[in-house]
């Protein structure tokens, strides 16, 4: 990937991921993330590095 979403999006992103009731919602975050980041190893990197982890 050669640039990485604003970082408002992918907090509302990993919010969304961490925190919906609903599954769908979840899901979708989720794919949003790896088709961003490509590899969870990479959203990791990504939320430590810009403090987003809980």
């Amino acid at each position: 990937m050669n640039q990485a979403p604003p970082i408002t999006l992918v907090k509302t992103w990993y919010h969304l991921l961490s925190s919906s009731e609903d599954n769908a919602v979840k899901a979708r975050a989720q794919q949003m993330l790896l088709n961003a980041f490509g590899t969870p190893e990479a959203i990791l990197i990504y939320l430590k590095k810009n403090n987003i982890l809980n």
